[in-house]
């Protein structure tokens, strides 16, 4: 019969994502070139949305996605489509063993790999249960995971359907994932992981596997064998989990002779599709079969790979801080998590550069800038130790001007203003072309350092002087008080933002449906749904909008205009709380006039007259000190602006121009994009895994407490810190909040939607190509895997590190 809906793989082509979904797709492909697949179908994208016609089922009839899913199972298959899969089925004899996967016409794509989102089924025998496992991977198109992964991976305002694959199972004696290009190590070898039995072992993380790393000749290089505890072999309805032998355990999955003929299909199969791809296989009788192969995703972002102290050698080393200058190092690096590219070193780093200009002016020296980077677009950390220069005689001349606070006030007001309204101006010169963008982030530029320069002198060095002087003071009225509790009741912006964004929830809270609608929605569909709540939003963002992630970094930073999910993100704690929680302006200021009281009571009328002037001086210093920096922050927002504007009109990327320095950058704009500057940009291309790396270890060395850690293996690279939060089964899913460490003794594709929140996962079992391998790496969260015990060494509460690139945990408190 000809077949409409179930077609072989012979007839299926790479292109044929929109009918049989990435992963039909890839097999049909690979079957065509004549790679090992084992035999197979696919039932079309057509066959799903007929399913769905048929059975009168539309998503956006139903209240969730549960009830969705409930309902998909329980539809009938359309009689044309069901004789479609009896024939098939029949024609394998009628007894094949199957296994049936999902394939997503989204999934399996070159910028997203979409591992494990929708279902597979193993082992699948009968007619009965092959039409059930068919509803069961249409309904899990719509399951919690996918969903969050699709949402995620920016496609969920797609049209998504889906395919199934009916594949011939192979009883595997050993299987896995190979990676033909390392993503945890060097980018030209090739890693395998291996264990016994079916590959479901490996890519769902219940075992740690042998891993084997190869040059691309099929070459061992490193092989780490694993503990591999369990295998999953056929069971009497589907699969089963059975416990390796002792002896099994420590033997090595696949020999020499396997290893080298695997890197060859891989070699085969890359060459094939023309970039790095990830492929899962299985061997049976001493023959390689290729399961399904995807697009490796990671490794256009993977820009780290492993260094060594080796590599470290010529650059300074950083010693442990301790006492005040731990303190220090720490305050530091809250505002640089990251290095310096060299674009925002200029610009954004321009801000901290300006404290240390007004240093040498006085004659303190300190041993480099404030953020030092050479010619490769390494950052390297600030020697503190000082020095001083015949300067130093200006510091009479500039503690009198300190002194002068009415003047310093006047000066800070003046310099607001002027910058503000130098700002404004700007906004409106509209430049179109690259060197018109060029001038004007020069002068975006000059103004950032005036706005930053003029803070410091005018504003935050005389209120750290006064400070002092005024805690004197309040030391002598007691109950610990210092200069900050001056500031109760103060409008600035940051105290006006919280404020006016607990209205803003308080409101929200009012209506049940819109409070549910805001802590679950996206920032348009939110909108959308309700439009008086959208102009709320755009006046609220229209004055706080401004606010970034990153205050310090121009260019890599994001504001809440830019990115108004991560505004809501903000918000749905305020929302989630039962009461308000910020306290209104009345409430401080009958602080700060308690303040003042005890402070008449106490002081002698003269004295108290120059404390009272001192406290609204500091006020003032401080609302300044706000104001100036939520500036400067808007200034960055339309410096990236421009960028953005300059990437249309040229034939650069945003990121390309980040590797250049600002002389050279305004050079390229001015005399266009030659080869010096392609040499500049490839070369801090190239050098910019050593420059995080390197800011990364000299964090760590910075902050090390020489506390023992723990272990493991990397499966996805970086750094990050945060509270423990030990998750042992998806029933404990609630207990996770965002900027928490996940740990847990395994992950599976239902624990997807735990990575958007997690700063990092820590995982007993595992290896680098399994799912939480996989899914941190495109989450862009550090990953530590086969640790064996983390979860028995840490508590919840624990404050770790999680270093991805050195497979560490580092407990810090």
């Amino acid at each position: 019969m000809v077949m409409k809906y179930c077609i072989p793989f012979e007839e299926i082509k790479k292109e044929d994502v929109a009918i049989a979904g990435g992963k039909g797709a890839n097999l049909g492909e690979m079957t065509a070139a004549g790679i090992p697949v084992p035999k197979g179908a696919v039932l079309t994208a057509a066959a799903y949305e007929k399913y769905m016609e048929e059975n009168q089922i539309s998503p956006k009839d139903y209240e969730s996605a549960e009830k969705l899913r409930e309902a998909i199972r329980k539809g009938k298959l359309p009689e044309e489509l069901e004789k479609e899969l009896d024939a098939y089925y029949e024609a394998l004899g009628g007894q094949a063993r199957l296994a049936i996967r999902s394939s997503a016409t989204a999934e399996d794509l070159e910028d997203a790999s979409f591992a494990g989102q929708q279902e597979t089924y193993l082992n699948v025998v009968g007619l009965q249960e092959i039409h059930q496992k068919v509803k069961d991977c249409y309904a899990s198109l719509w399951g919690d995971r996918a969903i969050s992964y699709r949402k995620n991976a920016g496609y969920d305002k797609q049209k998504v359907a889906l395919a199934v694959v009916l594949q011939e199972m192979i009883e595997s004696e050993s299987a896995g994932v190979m990676f033909t290009s390392d993503p945890s190590g060097d980018p030209e070898n090739v890693h395998v992981n291996a264990s016994y039995g079916l590959g479901e072992a490996v890519v769902s993380g219940i075992v740690s596997p042998d891993e084997y790393v190869c040059d691309r000749e099929g070459r061992v290089l490193k092989a780490v064998i694993g503990s591999k505890e369990y295998q999953i072999i056929y069971g009497e309805n589907g699969t089963e989990k059975v416990a390796v032998t002792e002896a099994a355990r420590r033997a090595q999955v696949l020999s020499e002779a396997e290893i080298f003929a695997l890197v060859a299909e891989g070699m085969k199969i890359e060459k094939h599709y023309g970039h790095p791809m990830d492929i899962e296989w299985a061997v049976r009788n001493g023959r390689i079969f290729i399961l399904q192969a995807r697009a490796i995703t990671t490794i256009s972002r993977q820009e780290e790979r492993t260094f060594t102290a080796e590599d470290f050698a010529r650059y300074p080393k950083v010693r442990p801080a301790k006492g005040k200058m731990r303190e220090n190092v720490l305050f530091n690096l809250e505002k640089t998590p990251t290095p310096y590219f060299p674009l925002d070193h200029d610009f954004g780093g321009l801000v901290g550069e300006q404290k240390g200009i007004l240093f040498e002016e006085i004659g303190i020296k300190f041993g480099d800038c404030m953020y030092p980077i050479d010619q490769d677009g390494v950052n390297f950390m600030t020697k503190s130790k000082p020095s001083v220069t015949r300067k130093v005689f200006q510091i009479p001349r500039y503690i009198k001007m300190v002194n002068d606070m009415d003047e310093n006030v006047r000066k800070a007001d003046a310099s607001l203003e002027q910058c503000t309204a130098k700002f404004e101006k700007e906004k409106q010169a509209d430049p179109k072309t690259a060197r018109e963008i060029g001038n004007s982030l020069k002068r975006m530029r000059e103004l950032i350092g005036k706005t930053a320069y003029d803070r410091f002198l005018y504003a935050l060095f005389p209120n750290a002087i006064e400070s002092m002087r005024v805690n004197k003071e309040l030391k002598k009225l007691g109950d610990n008080l210092n200069s900050y509790d001056l500031l109760e009741g103060l409008s600035y912006v940051t105290a006006d933002l919280n404020r006016e964004m607990a209205k803003l929830a308080a409101w929200i809270r009012e209506d049940e449906k819109r409070k549910e609608c805001v802590l679950t929605g996206e920032y348009q569909e939110i909108c959308a749904e309700y439009p008086d709540l959208a102009e709320r939003f755009a006046a609220f963002l229209e004055q706080y909008g401004g606010k970034s992630d990153f205050n310090c970094y121009c260019y890599i930073s994001k504001s809440w205009r830019e990115e108004p999910d991560r505004f809501l993100k903000v918000l749905r704690p305020m929302v989630r709380k039962a009461e308000n929680g910020v306290p209104a302006i009345e409430e401080g200021l009958e602080k700060y006039q308690a303040i003042l009281g005890k402070a008449r009571e106490r002081l002698t009328a003269k004295k108290f007259r120059a404390f009272e002037k001192r406290a609204e001086v500091l006020r003032h210093y401080h609302y300044v000190r706000e104001a100036t920096q939520y500036l400067w922050e808007s200034e960055f927002e339309y410096c990236r602006a421009l960028l953005r504007k300059l990437e249309k009109i040229t034939d650069r990327s945003y990121e390309d121009y980040l590797y250049l320095f600002a002389d050279e950058f305004f050079a390229a704009c001015e005399h266009g994009w030659t080869d010096k500057e392609q040499a500049l940009m490839e070369h801090r291309r190239a050098m910019r895994p050593m420059a995080v790396a390197y800011w990364q270890k000299s964090m760590k060395d910075a902050l090390e407490n020489g506390e023992d850690g723990i272990s493991g293996i990397s499966g996805s690279v970086g750094q990050a810190s945060g509270k423990v939060c030990i998750v042992k089964s998806p029933q404990e899913f609630d207990k996770l909040r965002e900027g928490d460490v996940l740990v847990c003794t395994y992950t599976d594709p239902e624990w997807t939607p735990l990575f958007c929140l997690a700063a990092g996962v820590v995982v007993d079992t595992g290896g680098t190509l399994s799912h939480a391998a996989i899914v941190a790496r495109e989450y862009q969260i550090p990953a530590v895997l086969a640790t064996g015990n983390a979860t028995q060494k840490l508590v919840d509460g624990d404050f770790v590190l999680v270093d991805g690139t050195a497979g560490k945990v580092i407990k810090t408190k």
